[in-house]
């Protein structure tokens, strides 16, 4: 097997920026933008990013089942069996378009539409977003199990791949609000400018991506893997690598896009302070820059295992500490700065998780599917990201919120304050649950794991020569 180059790390990093541009802008600013821009009320977008996620979840797992299904049927076309297909790195190119021309829309506000047109409106558009956005990222989660198979490659390429995403979503984090602030007479033009920008560079980093990484595994002898949406539930039964991180992904997910979408409200209606939003984007980036270099020392040194839960407690426990300290623009960007810091470690890492879940699967079935499991992972992830938009919503609604008020009730403020810090300290304990008592995945099995898939695969290989 070939050893990763330099080349392919960043590649695969600059995939995942450009689905952090579009995904950052919708899980940082659509909120906003739909209370106060296309003026729907909080609990109609809280329920509409719940339906939409869900709806959006369900076709995660078909699109992986279907990456698979098309990638067996070309193999079987194939007149030279021994011709390498790839699998995953097409739908990089195939679906770079369809999401931009989405997210742009997305971000539209036609003028002249009733209530429920505007409803109308926001659902076809997230709709269309979110499933031209699982086109393009299902399969581009599959490339990095399909990349390599040695653990500390592997968590370099999640390494890159979340430092790429935290790129594009901090961009939007110190692009924005400051853009905001010059078109406070006309937001929706500013949302929209900014948007038709981050699209072209959201395109180019697809194509960089493209053009520089590679499928190294060659799946061999039987590839007529078939997708049954039930697999979900023996996948969970059976798996309980699979089982931490899903636990783990759907909670950290849940606090930090809950705390993405807050952030506008803390900061304008907390804070009194939104210009200094954009420094949100420097509390995460410094963090990430870190410990994009010590990951893979902690990993090698200490396994996923342990890496994961101690980070995840002590984010937690900083957390609950910053909500009971005195609200103050300084102290929260402080307390978030070294909260993040522990934050980003798990969240780093678990996409090197997910291809180990992956092994792990073929080791307990016999059969590979990377972009079936990929897509039931997604489905979990989407799950946690439609538990956030609605608790976002409602959350809003519950603590009274009221859109264009002067002065907010001191109980909403309170309210804010509480969705913005303490539902991501109760994710983090969460994930550190998940994390030390179900993760069972330790490096001697996982050389089992290995040593298995291999043999079976140079086996299957010997009876097609």
């Amino acid at each position: 097997m070939n050893k990763l180059t330099k080349k392919n790390y960043i590649g695969y990093g600059f995939g995942d920026l450009a689905n952090g541009l579009t995904f950052g802008m919708s899980a940082t600013f659509l909120l906003a933008f739909y209370t106060d821009v296309l003026g729907i009320t909080a609990a109609a977008a809280g329920t509409l990013f719940l339906v939409a996620r869900i709806w959006d979840a369900i076709n995660d797992p078909i699109m992986g089942g279907i990456a698979d299904k098309v990638f067996s049927k070309r193999v079987k076309n194939a007149k030279d069996q021994g011709k390498v297909i790839e699998k995953f790195r097409p739908y990089l190119l195939k679906g770079s378009w369809p999401v931009i021309i989405a997210a742009i829309l997305m971000f539209i506000a036609p003028k002249g539409l009733d209530g429920t047109q505007k409803l109308i409106w926001a659902y076809a558009t997230y709709i269309l977003w979110g499933m031209t956005y699982t086109f393009i990222n299902i399969p581009y989660g599959g490339l990095a199990a399909v990349m390599t198979q040695d653990t500390a490659e592997r968590s370099k390429l999640s390494v890159s791949r979340g430092l790429g995403g935290l790129i594009g979503a901090m961009v939007t984090r110190i692009v924005v609000p400051l853009l905001l602030v010059q078109f406070s007479d006309n937001e929706a033009k500013g949302y929209l400018i900014t948007m038709i920008v981050f699209g072209g560079i959201t395109f180019l980093s697809y194509l960089y991506s493209y053009f520089n990484v590679k499928e190294n595994i060659v799946i061999q002898g039987d590839t007529n893997a078939k997708f049954k949406f039930s697999d979900i539930f023996s996948v969970i039964l059976k798996n309980r690598p699979f089982l931490a991180v899903s636990l783990a992904s759907v909670a950290m997910l849940t606090g930090l896009l809950i705390q993405g979408s807050m952030n506008i409200y803390y900061f304008r209606e907390n804070l009194d302070a939104l210009e200094l939003m954009a420094l949100t984007g420097l509390t995460a980036i410094i963090p990430m820059l870190f410990v994009s270099v010590i990951v893979p020392k902690l990993v090698k040194n200490y396994g996923v295992k342990k890496t994961s839960w101690v980070s995840s407690l002590i984010s937690a426990l900083i957390f609950a500490l910053l909500f009971f300290l005195p609200t103050s623009p300084w102290i929260y960007l402080g307390g978030t700065l070294i909260a993040s810091v522990f934050m980003m470690i798990p969240n780093m890492i678990v996409w090197g998780m997910v291809s180990d879940c992956i092994d792990y699967n073929q080791y307990l079935s016999g059969t590979r599917q990377e972009g079936s499991i990929y897509g039931i992972y997604s489905f979990v992830r989407k799950m946690g990201q439609a538990f956030a938009g609605f608790f976002s919503g409602i959350g809003l609604s519950i603590v009274g919120y009221i859109a264009g008020a002067d002065m907010q009730t001191t109980g909403t403020l309170l309210g804010i304050k509480f969705l913005t810090i303490g539902v991501p300290a109760i994710a983090m304990f969460i994930a550190f649950i998940a994390y030390y008592f179900i993760w069972n995945l330790t490096p001697e099995k996982q050389k089992e794991v290995i040593d298995t898939i291999n043999n079976s695969n140079n086996n299957k290989g010997d009876l097609n020569d």
